[in-house]
């Protein structure tokens, strides 16, 4: 999920383990430079907009679009360079990109879900509020009557979090808990010693 640390781990992951680090946000965000403010996560949020937004189906399907072409890219980088580490930072909507592409990320990789927490909900939604990234709802944004925009986005980032987590769970070869990626002096190695055996 968007702010859960994925970027986090991959950075550490690569300065600690010598993989080459793949971000497949930063990839999409160099297919659209030429529309961007900024060409980082935070551009292509500016770029997408929210839900709400009048620009949003059309800039989210684009980025669908390039969220798969970025996939297929990745795959043939990684099949071109047998043998080389790797890591790759998916997006939080990987989950959409459909089942060829699901299944070959299945075959191709160990995938590795950093589990959310409804726990945690709360402030997992106050960095994405407060710093937006990319977010594809896929129809789980459905405002009610007499709701603030801030109140339809945060009750349906719940139900979209809740949704998302047993899409995740199903494409992971391995889950890690909440608390062991997100504690101040969190040790991830024995889960990623665990997923390469």
């Amino acid at each position: 999920m968007s702010n859960i640390g994925k970027t986090h781990w991959t950075k550490r992951l690569a300065a600690e383990r010598g993989y080459v680090p793949l971000d497949c946000d930063a990839l999409i965000a160099q297919k659209l430079k030429s529309e961007l403010k900024r060409h980082d996560v935070y551009g292509l949020a500016e770029w997408m907009g929210h839900p709400y937004d009048d620009r949003y189906a059309e800039t989210s399907a684009r980025y669908r679009t390039y969220e798969k072409e970025v996939m297929n890219d990745v795959f043939a980088l990684v099949a071109a360079q047998p043998g080389q580490p790797f890591i790759l930072d998916t997006t939080g909507s990987v989950i959409y990109t459909g089942d060829d592409l699901l299944q070959k990320l299945r075959d191709r990789t160990r995938v590795i879900y950093f589990e959310s927490s409804p726990a945690h909900l709360e402030d997992l939604f106050r960095r994405f509020a407060k710093s937006p990234k990319p977010l594809i709802w896929d129809g789980a944004y459905i405002p009610r009557e007499g709701e603030s925009r801030h109140q339809s986005l945060k009750r349906c980032y719940a139900d979209l979090l809740a949704r998302r987590d047993a899409q995740y769970r199903a494409l992971a070869h391995i889950v890690i808990p909440y608390d062991d990626h997100r504690a101040a002096n969190a040790d991830i190695g024995p889960y990623i010693e665990k997923v390469l055996s």
